[in-house]
């Protein structure tokens, strides 16, 4: 089947706080990024989207630098929470995409605007990015299933793009959660709920 033209890849959050052994955040993913065995898949998912020119879009958290939050009267708790305790700070190690998984923009790779609560199309520039080059069909990968990515799939969804979700290509703070997230709640928006390896043979 050919591939569309109008397809990209969206790739939330791969900074090594989550991803790396030595991240911030990873002892808290560590079960089920193992148990998804998620660093593999995600590396699959950018290394298909490289053999089949499709380009990924970078969906990345807001970093902590002088003045984050500063004056905030509405800061969430996850915002809260991630100036507390430092994570994803502008500058530092833990911001730095997960080796094997960086943007390569002469591949037509895009990095957004980044994003301040769950989802990259809020406040963000990711649907105009979209719609300046026409794509219609967006395959996801990243962090976290149930915070992050399901929140920026499920606002695709609402805009009218083609959602696809891969399941191994993901992670949650517990495996209880990323299954609940990907059995449970993604098949209730998604077009289609597949893998890595299904997915890509679709491409042949």
């Amino acid at each position: 089947m050919p591939i569309p033209a109008n397809t990209a890849v969206i790739l939330i959050d791969p900074y090594n706080d989550f991803l790396h052994p030595e991240g911030k955040l990873y002892s808290r993913l560590e079960e089920s990024i193992k148990d998804s065995d998620t660093i593999t898949h995600i590396k699959a998912l950018v290394d298909t989207a490289r053999a089949n020119n499709i380009p990924i879009f970078y969906g990345l958290h807001q970093q902590i630098k002088p003045g984050f939050l500063m004056g905030w009267q509405h800061a969430t708790q996850s915002q809260k929470q991630q100036l507390e305790n430092d994570v994803f700070k502008e500058g530092s190690w833990g911001v730095e995409i997960y080796e094997g998984l960086a943007p390569d923009i002469e591949k037509g790779d895009v990095v957004v605007s980044k994003h301040w609560s769950s989802s990259s199309f809020q406040n963000t520039d990711l649907d105009y990015q979209l719609r300046q080059r026409g794509i219609e069909n967006l395959v996801f990968g990243g962090l976290t299933a149930n915070t992050c990515l399901e929140s920026t799939a499920r606002y695709a969804y609402e805009l009218g793009y083609n959602v696809t979700l891969l399941t191994d290509a993901t992670a949650a703070f517990s495996t209880e959660q990323k299954d609940a997230a990907t059995n449970l709640i993604w098949p209730l928006f998604a077009n289609e709920v597949t893998t890595v390896a299904k997915w890509k043979a679709t491409l042949v």
